[in-house]
């Protein structure tokens, strides 16, 4: 089974970007040991796609290399936060509808290759800057989350589960600057996709 892992920064976590097989340091590396233990009868294969500070329109431009190409069993998409976050730091914008068109265009992509879809719901922890973004990021995961109840895909609400989280806890505990995650948030986001993904193994 090839379980690919396609998003920005998040999943990338620092990963050879000339070395296809390179996991990176980040959830990715850690759910793939994580099960790989748990299954050690099991043929899996593990690809890391993610690109730092891609953008929807920019894993559009490479889903058809990089996934449909690839022939995975399963997709996990994780992007979203640069597309508000590109608005403060470059004056980017994406428009609301724009995000729908990349994200649906998105998921109709993979849907297309057989693949089982999860998606990552973008978070963004208030810290720093980041609490003026986070009206846009609410707009583009209401989006994210229509479109999953449409598909009848598989939704994991990072940002409800974090911003949850950090109402007792220090968010630096789970994330750098609001939106990169620490080791301690990558293993927390790497159990939520484990769980998801031992319900087809």
């Amino acid at each position: 089974m090839k379980i690919l892992f396609f998003g920005d920064s998040i999943t990338e976590s620092g990963r050879d970007l000339l070395d296809p097989a390179d996991l990176g340091a980040g959830y990715v590396k850690i759910a793939a040991g994580k099960l790989r233990l748990l299954y050690p009868e099991m043929s899996l294969q593990f690809v890391n796609r993610g690109v730092g500070g891609d953008r929807t329109a920019d894993l559009l431009a490479r889903v058809q290399t990089d996934v449909i190409d690839e022939k995975p069993d399963v997709v996990v998409l994780g992007v979203g936060v640069n597309d508000v976050w590109h608005r403060f730091l470059f004056g980017q914008e994406v428009t609301e509808e724009e995000f729908e068109d990349h994200y649906g265009k998105l998921v109709s992509a993979v849907k297309e290759t057989g693949a089982k879809l999860i998606l990552l719901q973008p978070f963004m922890l208030n810290m720093e800057d980041k609490q003026r973004m986070r009206p846009y990021l609410k707009k583009f995961n209401d989006i994210i989350s229509s479109i999953a109840a449409r598909e009848k895909i598989t939704l994991i609400p990072l940002d409800e589960i974090f911003t949850g989280l950090t109402q007792d806890i220090d968010p630096s505990q789970f994330t750098v600057d609001g939106v990169h995650p620490t080791h301690r948030g990558c293993r927390y986001i790497a159990d939520l996709v484990i769980k998801e993904l031992k319900k087809d193994l």
